[in-house]
């Protein structure tokens, strides 16, 4: 299973955001030159990120991006619905959808299974669990992943 880059992206944008002190603004055309990102790119990462409530933006002169709540309320499980649309590991098992050989399919019950661990992980996930990792990683702290 393979993530977009947009979802990629919009992680190292929210990541960039949730290092700033609390209240300060950051312009996108910072953002972008520090992630290597281009700001149109960051722009519609905004307005998809824009129903979530967890930007602040101020537009005009001194304006810019900060979040909207502290990191650690930020999960991760509705920023990447958002950024990647259904998370659902095959189409089957996405909300709402049926497939005409549920009652006989062999790997249904997989996929389900599938789908609840990713949302799970997801769901203990925050803004401030990648926070949390950076720092780790800028300070060369080792991490044990538990595979």
């Amino acid at each position: 299973m393979r993530f977009s880059t947009r979802t990629r992206y919009g992680l190292r944008f929210l990541l960039r955001l949730a290092v700033q002190p609390p209240g300060i603004l950051t312009e996108l055309r910072q953002i972008a030159e520090k992630e290597n990102i281009s700001c149109g790119y960051l722009e519609q990462m905004v307005h998809a990120l824009k129903p979530l409530g967890i930007l602040r933006a101020v537009r005009g002169m001194g304006g810019g991006y900060a979040l909207a709540k502290p990191p650690a309320e930020i999960p991760l499980e509705p920023v990447f619905e958002c950024l990647e649309g259904d998370l659902a590991p095959v189409a089957c098992v996405a909300g709402g959808k049926n497939c005409q050989r549920e009652c006989l399919c062999s790997t249904r019950e997989f996929w389900l299974e599938m789908d609840v661990h990713i949302r799970v992980f997801l769901k203990n996930k925050t803004l401030q669990t990648l926070l949390d990792a950076n720092q780790r990683r800028l300070t060369g702290e080792r991490t044990h992943v538990g595979l």
